[in-house]
């Protein structure tokens, strides 16, 4: 969502092939729909087509972080 030269000066590269080569990949179309899917379910409340598990109790009580896997 933006030419290098955006995110260039966002990152304050010096040099735009640092950009290009350092952050800028293609993602797979698998993964841009389960970016999506996230996104939708965060922002909307939904759930994904899947059904969700629970945590575990551990998890959910800790104050650490907890880990997804998707």
């Amino acid at each position: 969502m933006g030419s290098v030269k955006d995110i260039q000066a966002h990152l304050r590269h010096a040099k735009a092939d640092t950009t290009a080569n350092e952050y800028m990949q293609g993602l797979p179309e698998s993964v841009k729909r389960m970016v999506g899917e996230v996104y939708a379910m965060l922002t909307k409340g939904g759930e994904s087509q899947e059904s969700l598990q629970p945590l575990p109790q551990k998890a959910a009580n800790s104050s650490e972080g907890i880990a997804v896997s998707i």
